[in-house]
């Protein structure tokens, strides 16, 4: 999946002479906690909510602008990357957010909560499901063999991840449709898998 599928498309921005306060307003207003700086439309930076918060009161007692508390030729990204490459330089970086570029010019922002959100689609957290976390051994049971066994006994798969994998052990999670799962437990059962969940 590409970061162009996930971003925000034009974020707000601000010039790097806009007050603090004033920066601080636009983003309460738009329930925002990142803006891009931008002079003339070049990237100059970028501005979050923690450093202006940071830097308001003494905003007060001085004439601090947006130039003076932001981050200066930040970290971006391609709007072809993958998003799975942005959450590492977000990670990697400590950051909590990530400005989209298409050649030199600034489409988007992909943010710690747009990643959030996609793990969540992912996982079908929001879909009325239940979770089955399986265990075996791989050289009896492939999970290929859970797949098709689900499949045979009527039950989609929203979603699986491998939880662990040690010598003579795998352990996955799975997310099937709320149903009744004494049906599906002895059939996973039949063929060697431990319930663990």
């Amino acid at each position: 999946m590409q970061v162009k599928d996930r971003m925000t498309k034009n974020p707000i921005s601000v010039s790097s002479l806009v007050s603090v306060d004033q920066a601080l307003g636009i983003m309460r207003k738009n329930v925002i906690r990142h803006l891009p700086v931008l002079e003339e439309g070049e990237l100059k930076g970028m501005v979050t909510d923690v450093q202006l918060s940071t830097a308001w009161f003494p905003s007060l007692l001085d004439d601090l602008v947006v130039a003076d508390v932001m981050t200066a030729n930040p970290l971006v990204i391609d709007a072809e990357d993958s998003v799975y490459e942005a959450a590492r330089l977000l990670y990697h970086h400590k950051m909590t957010g990530l400005l989209v570029t298409q050649g030199n010019r600034l489409v988007g922002i992909l943010t710690l909560a747009d990643i959030l959100q996609l793990f969540v689609d992912l996982l079908g957290l929001f879909e009325d499901s239940v979770r089955l976390d399986l265990s075996f051994d791989p050289q009896n049971v492939s999970w290929e063999d859970v797949h098709h066994l689900l499949v045979e006994v009527g039950v989609e798969v929203i979603s699986v991840a491998l939880v662990s994998s040690e010598q003579g052990k795998r352990v996955y999670s799975v997310r099937l449709p709320d149903t009744d799962l004494q049906p599906v437990k002895q059939a996973l059962r039949r063929i060697g898998i431990s319930i663990l969940k």
